[in-house]
C-alpha cells in the first residue's frame, strides 16, 4: 500500500489485518474527501483478489490489473448512478444478490460501496441484512465522508478505519510531483485543506480559474449579484465536468476554498496576516473591511453549512443560492453608506466587484 500517502495508522491496521488472514467481513473507511479512502479500498481489494495474495497484492498480475480497472469478475463496485444523488434500495438488493453467488475467479468476493453515505435509509436497512449474515467468502468495504449519515446499526457491524486530513507540506509535495511550480503548489495546498483531490482539482482547468476569478467576485458581491454567484458556485467546474456527482465535487471544492478565504478575512479583521490565500490577500483584506467581525463569522458558518448540506446530497443550486444571498446582503462598509446621494456611480464598478456593461452579460461565470 505504498501508494497511500500520509495515512500511516490506517495503512498499518489494514496491513496487519491482511497479514493475519483475519480480514473482517466489513470495513468502514471514514474520513474527509480526497485523502485516500477509495485508493485504500482498491488496494485491499487487490490484495484479497490477487493470485499471490491475500496478505499483499503483487500489483502486476492480471487479477490486480483488473481490480484497478474495476473489471474483475469478483469485484463489485456500487456508487451513485448517473443523474441521481442517492443509492437506492434496488441497487443494494442487486448487490446482495450478486454477493450471494459463488466467486467466479478465485476464493473471495469484494464489494466497495462508495459513497456509502449516499445510501437511502431503505438501502441501508437492506444492506444491513448482508452485514448481519455475510457470505463467508465476502468482504464489504463502505467508504464514507459523513458517517453520521449511516445508521448506527450499519456502523456497528463494520470495522472502522479512520483516514485523516493531510498536512499542507504533504499536499504541496503531491502537487509538486505533478509538475506544479512550488509557489502555486504552496498556495493550493493550503486552500485544499488537507485533501489531495481538492488540491488537484484546484490546480486544473475551470476550477483553477474559478478560484482566482470567482472568489474575488464573491467576496466583493453586492445585492443583485445572487443569481450569477449561485450559478458560478454550482457550475464552477463546467469545463468537461458535467455529471451531477462531478458538479457536486467541484462546488464543495470551491466552497472549501471560499471558506478558507473567509477564515483569512477573520484573521485579517483581528490584525493577523492572510495565511491560506496569500495570492488573494488584497481581495481578502478589502472583504474584511466591508463587514464587522460578527457578520464575517456568520458568513463563515454559512459556507461551512453549505459544504455539509451539499456533501449530504442536497440540491447544489439551492445551497449555492443561499451562500450567494448571504454574501450579497452583508453589511456595507461605512464609506459606501456615506456616498453622496444621487451619484451615478455603478456600485459594481468598485474595486473587485463584478464588472457589467450595458447590453452585455456578466463574465462572472467561467466558460
Amino acid at each position: 500500500m505504498d501508494s497511500i500517502i500520509g495515512q500511516d495508522a490506517a495503512v498499518a491496521g489494514l496491513e496487519a489485518a491482511l497479514a493475519s488472514l483475519r480480514v473482517p467481513h466489513a470495513f468502514l473507511f471514514a474520513g474527509p474527501e480526497g485523502v485516500g479512502k477509495h485508493l485504500a479500498a482498491v488496494e485491499v481489494a487487490k490484495a484479497l483478489l490477487c493470485g499471490k495474495g491475500p496478505k499483499k497484492s503483487c500489483g502486476k498480475c492480471p487479477s490486480c490489473r483488473r481490480v484497478e480497472a474495476e473489471t474483475h469478475a469478483d469485484l463489485y463496485a456500487l456508487t451513485v448512478p448517473e443523474g441521481r444523488s442517492t443509492i437506492a434500495i434496488d441497487e443494494v438488493r442487486e448487490l446482495a444478490r450478486r454477493l450471494a453467488q459463488s466467486p467466479f475467479e478465485g476464493a473471495r468476493k469484494v464489494a466497495v460501496v462508495d459513497p456509502a453515505d449516499a445510501m437511502t435509509v431503505e438501502a441501508q436497512n437492506s444492506i444491513l441484512k448482508t452485514l448481519e449474515e455475510p457470505p463467508a467468502d465476502t468482504t464489504i468495504i463502505l467508504v464514507a465522508e459523513n458517517t453520521d449519515a449511516l445508521l448506527p446499526t450499519v456502523r456497528s457491524r463494520c470495522r472502522r478505519v479512520t483516514f485523516v486530513r493531510q498536512s499542507d507540506e504533504k499536499v504541496k509535495d503531491f502537487l509538486a510531483g505533478r509538475g506544479i511550480e512550488a509557489d502555486t503548489a504552496e498556495v493550493l495546498a493550503r486552500a485544499a485543506q488537507g485533501s489531495f483531490a481538492a488540491a488537484l482539482r484546484l490546480s486544473e482547468g475551470a476550477l483553477a480559474e474559478a478560484r482566482t476569478t470567482l472568489l474575488p467576485a464573491i467576496l466583493a458581491a453586492r445585492p443583485g449579484d445572487e443569481e450569477e454567484i449561485a450559478e458560478s458556485i454550482a457550475y464552477a467546474g463546467e469545463g468537461g465536468r458535467r455529471t451531477l456527482a462531478e458538479r457536486r465535487e467541484d462546488a464543495i471544492t470551491l466552497l472549501g476554498a471560499l471558506h478558507s478565504a473567509v477564515v483569512d478575512a477573520l484573521r485579517a479583521k483581528q490584525g493577523a496576516p492572510v495565511r491560506t490565500n496569500e495570492d488573494l490577500a488584497e481581495n481578502i483584506r478589502g472583504f474584511a473591511a466591508s463587514a464587522d467581525f460578527d457578520t464575517l463569522a456568520e458568513l463563515e458558518k454559512e459556507v461551512s453549512d453549505a459544504i455539509i448540506v451539499i456533501d449530504a446530497y442536497a440540491d447544489v443550486r439551492l445551497a449555492a443560492m443561499r451562500v450567494a444571498s448571504a454574501f450579497s446582503r452583508r453589511r456595507r462598509p461605512p464609506a459606501e453608506a456615506e456616498a453622496p446621494a444621487g451619484t451615478a456611480e455603478d456600485p459594481h464598478a468598485r474595486a473587485g466587484g463584478p464588472q457589467r456593461t450595458a447590453g452585455r452579460p456578466s463574465k462572472l461565470k467561467p466558460r
